[in-house]
């Protein structure tokens, strides 16, 4: 039968690298048109490494002030009137806060019941006669105690240092449009917040900015009272994870941007003057001398530090009741927000489901403050690009060279090594290079090589099995599947060591005995013969007859093929002798056997009529030679010889040291020298040699040649 892949590694390699090479070529075209699941795996990617990296250690310069369930079940249900904010403010600004953040919309005026009913007594006061002026001057020191709007804007103006939010209405995609807006201006009282310096970058990268076409700003009083605004505008991906914070958004003329919140609470709190924070669109915002870097839509990674509680915080009744230790906010920046479930301010982040809003601010803050940014290279395409290729071309190319256990390993260590490197550089420098694109590759060639050699080597090792085991032994048949490229189909000129046994007398045997007993002696005989050749990891030729061809040297290398050759002749004597003995009990007749043996060039390989019927042998002149070397038995009366290209390659083993198994050594061999014998068909007589086995108290020795017997 036609063997597909025996010998056919070459072929498997080239099938392998042909896989790889495809498998890269698709991964490149899939990472050029960055399709979403690839982005939404790559951002996955991200959140594992914030998870595996842990919580971090937030800095001293923030606090919190939340607005929690304890502070709802004291003070009331939220929203609370504004007396409370102004309370809270003017409690933050005498302890020292540096900065004061609102994370809380202040848009629309405030009127409660009171002041309603108070508003009314005073308008129809205001028109009834003989009313006294101390309780006009008296009605309006109440309304203004009951306009809690006022008194906020009061300790607005008198801390001199609070930041309020403000909403953008941005659309989702540049041609949305929403009803008439209230603001398709940015009022007067937004413009003391915009970027002082907006340029564009140079790399010639496509910009996306965002823009607003609407807004909702604080109630002017609040707004001019307030030291600065920062917009609250946040998109969560696709997947639902707020990752970025949008430092810059357009509103109003083309070149009218905005900062977020928690830019301007990090710029108010370094003492920064407006005039030195600058946006480079496409490539970042400057405070001073902190390059903050951000990508084509003025959007920056965010480093989140924990899950919820990781920043020091307060509640909110507790500052509003003064029960804190003094010096708790002096010298921080402090940012006012919401925590308790259902205030509607939840984002979720890779450590939360439920991370509060004002608590992203304030790692924003704490990013731009400690400059600790994520970042991805400027040239993270070209060296993703790098990767993709190295992934796929250098580990397939190893891969289809490699056995399936060494190759696995080096799969596995080369994917967790990459992977190990992309968290270290997350954790030590904030980088965030790609793992999915890469790891994808390595991941699918690794699968698609493994797969083909499992197919390949398999088919392989039944073709070797099939082939090679009524031949060789079970070690060599393995050593073949090992390295199926030893036993490739086409014939090869090797050395051998070639050994030719012939029962004596066959012929008259076989006439004097019935069938059925020749051949139950011959398989007996046969059988024995062959576990000895086996043993000794000779390969088996042929049976012809009641003769015996075996080699050494194919189809697996065997330097020491004389070697084997010979211990196993010596073996086959061995063991006929014992066959013998067992003879003589039964009262059978005892079969004999000559051993010829030569060593020389000849082709090997399977030879016979492709698809039908092919024998793995060995031709040549050299193997006739041996073949008649057999014969020289009989006519010497040797039961061994062996021919002097045999003798050289051997000598050097009689007198070597002792060594363990007795591998490369002939301990207890007499090799006699018998002369030189015409051959039929060779120009030049062989010089050959009889070997006898010696007692164990014997050394190995050669003994002169003889004369050649007159026939």
């Amino acid at each position: 039968m036609f063997k597909v892949w025996l010998g056919k590694t070459k072929r498997i390699e080239r099938l392998g690298l042909g896989l790889a090479v495809l498998i890269t070529l698709v991964m490149l075209i899939v990472f050029l048109l960055d399709p979403y699941p690839l982005v939404r795996l790559e951002n996955i990617s991200l959140d594992v490494r914030f998870v595996l990296r842990g919580p971090r250690p937030a800095g001293d310069e923030l606090r919190l002030v939340l607005v929690d369930e304890p502070s709802i079940r004291e003070l009331g249900r939220w929203p609370w009137p504004r007396d409370k904010h102004a309370r809270l403010v003017t409690a933050l600004k005498e302890d020292g806060a540096t900065v004061i953040g609102f994370d809380v919309i202040f848009s629309e005026a405030e009127v409660t019941g009171y002041l309603r009913a108070l508003q009314e007594i005073t308008e129809a006061a205001s028109t009834e006669a003989g009313v006294p002026p101390e309780f006009h001057e008296r009605l309006r020191d109440k309304l203004e105690e009951a306009n809690t709007d006022t008194q906020f804007a009061r300790s607005l103006h008198a801390a001199g240092n609070v930041v309020l939010a403000f909403p953008l209405v941005v659309p989702k995609s540049g041609t949305e449009r929403h009803e008439a807006p209230r603001f398709p201006h940015p009022p007067d009282s937004l413009v003391k917040a915009q970027f002082m310096l907006v340029r564009e970058s140079h790399s010639g990268e496509a910009l996306e900015p965002y823009r607003a076409l609407d807004s909702v700003p604080p109630l002017k009083p609040f707004a001019d009272a307030a030291v600065s605004l920062g917009h609250a505008f946040s998109m969560p991906e696709r997947d639902g994870m707020t990752r970025y914070e949008y430092l810059a958004v357009g509103y109003g003329s083309e070149h009218e941007y905005y900062p977020s919140l928690g830019l301007e609470m990090a710029r108010l709190y370094l003492g920064m003057p407006r005039d030195r924070m600058s946006l480079t669109l496409g490539e970042g915002v400057r405070l001073g001398d902190i390059a903050i870097p951000t990508d084509q839509k003025t959007r920056m990674l965010i480093d989140y530090l924990g899950p919820p509680g990781t920043i020091p915080h307060v509640s909110a009744a507790d500052v509003i009741r003064k029960r804190f230790p003094p010096g708790t906010f002096t010298d921080k920046a402090v940012l006012v927000g919401t925590s308790a479930l259902g205030t509607y301010d939840q984002k979720t982040t890779p450590f939360s489901a439920n991370f509060p809003g004002v608590e992203k601010n304030a790692a924003v803050v704490e990013n731009i403050l400690h400059q600790r940014f994520l970042h991805k290279s400027v040239w993270s395409a070209p060296t993703d690009f790098g990767l993709i290729v190295l992934f796929g071309l250098g580990l397939g190319t190893a891969l289809t060279r490699m056995r399936a256990l060494p190759g696995a390993a080096l799969a596995v260590s080369a994917i967790a090594g990459y992977a190990v490197l992309a968290q270290a550089l997350f954790v030590a420098y904030g980088l965030w290079i790609t793992v999915v694109s890469p790891l994808l590759t390595g991941v699918l060639v690794f699968v698609a090589v493994t797969v083909l050699k499992f197919m390949t080597e398999e088919r392989q090792a039944r073709e070797i099995r099939t082939m090679f085991s009524s031949y060789v032994s079970p070690k060599i048949v393995n050593e073949l599947i090992k390295d199926p490229q030893k036993a490739r189909l086409g014939g090869q000129r090797k050395e051998l060591s070639m050994l030719f046994s012939d029962v004596v007398g066959f012929t008259t045997f076989s006439e004097q005995h019935t069938a059925e007993e020749v051949v139950a002696q011959l398989n007996e005989y046969l059988g024995a013969m062959t576990d000895v050749v086996l043993h000794w990891n000779g390969t088996l030729d042929k049976f012809v007859g009641d003769a015996v061809v075996v080699f050494w040297g194919a189809p697996l290398d065997q330097p020491d093929h004389a070697e084997l050759a010979v211990k196993c002749a010596l073996d086959m004597r061995k063991r006929l002798e014992a066959l013998q003995a067992k003879w003589r009990a039964q009262g059978k007749v005892l079969l004999d056997n000559g051993i010829g043996i030569h060593t020389g060039e000849a082709v090997v390989g399977n030879i016979g009529a492709e698809g039908k019927k092919m024998d793995y042998t060995m031709i040549g002149d050299d193997v006739n030679l041996a073949a008649r070397v057999e014969g020289l038995t009989r006519i010497f009366k040797a039961p061994i010889v062996i021919t002097e290209d045999t003798l050289a390659q051997i000598t050097p083993l009689l007198n070597a040291a002792e060594s363990p198994h007795n591998r490369g050594r002939l301990q207890h061999v007499l090799i006699r020298g018998l002369g030189t014998a015409p051959l039929k068909g060779k120009d030049k007589p062989v010089v050959v040699y009889e070997v006898r086995g010696l007692d164990h108290n014997e050394p190995s020795r050669i003994e002169e040649c003889a004369r050649l017997p007159e026939n």
